[in-house]
């Protein structure tokens, strides 16, 4: 069977974070959690609640205190954060890897029954000209949108194996192109990071049949829910 663990970045809503720890767990008992709190409170107790492993890092997404863009990381977040997944690769090796975020809903079990490199939502946003252009030049794999939201997956051997070609693109590269062009800006979106430096190495994004977003009329008929914010206050 097809196994896939998953990454859980937190900060301070211990609400939205037990829900989605509750849900995931009883759909999904044995899958690993890497639990990481952004430079935000002290998720011990959930993590040990719902047997997670736990990491406390420094603040990348942006708070009060450095003021940094929400939107778009810098080279040097954009490198952390590539870095906690391989963190979490390294400790599961498992085949697939699921991002999971404070609104993610998972109301039922599935099973990962085929090969892919990418999988996300169907309505993501459209990927710049400029990305798409690149990666068709380099590697001939056409891409359109992006949508490595929360609910996704990617393939581990797939990360493991281009990662290294990927934080010294990112290091030599990246802020370079973000004042460069306004279509890399997105170089600093790692939902859209994800889809271009995979594309450009040869690998596609493909729609994830077990994921919706409440915006989509039908979302309550799919197994995980991305965009459930409920719990937020």
């Amino acid at each position: 069977m097809i196994q896939f663990g998953a990454i859980f970045p937190c900060y301070t809503n211990k609400r939205a974070t037990e829900f989605v720890l509750k849900n995931f767990r009883e759909h999904f008992p044995d899958n690993p959690i890497l639990l990481i709190s952004d430079g935000g409170g002290d998720f011990t107790d959930l993590a040990e609640q719902y047997s997670c492993e736990y990491q406390w890092r420094d603040n990348i997404f942006g708070n009060e205190a450095n003021g940094y863009n929400k939107d778009y990381f810098d080279a040097t977040r954009t490198l952390e954060w590539y870095d906690r997944h391989k963190t979490a690769c390294d400790i599961f090796k498992t085949d697939y890897m699921m991002l999971l975020e404070d609104d993610v809903f998972v109301r039922d079990s599935f099973t990962v029954t085929d090969s892919f490199a990418l999988k996300g939502v169907r309505i993501g946003g459209p990927l710049p000209k400029e990305m798409i252009d690149e990666c068709y030049q380099r590697s001939g794999v056409s891409l359109s949108n992006y949508g490595m939201c929360g609910g996704s997956m990617y393939n581990v051997e797939i990360f493991q194996r281009i990662y290294d070609n990927i934080v010294e693109d990112i290091r030599e590269n990246q802020d370079r192109m973000m004042l460069y062009s306004l279509g890399y800006k997105g170089l600093g979106a790692v939902d859209i990071s994800l889809v271009y430096h995979f594309g450009k190495r040869g690998h596609k994004y493909k729609h994830a049949e077990w994921l919706s977003e409440v915006r989509e009329s039908n979302h309550l008929s799919y197994p995980v829910i991305h965009q459930w914010k409920q719990n937020y206050s």
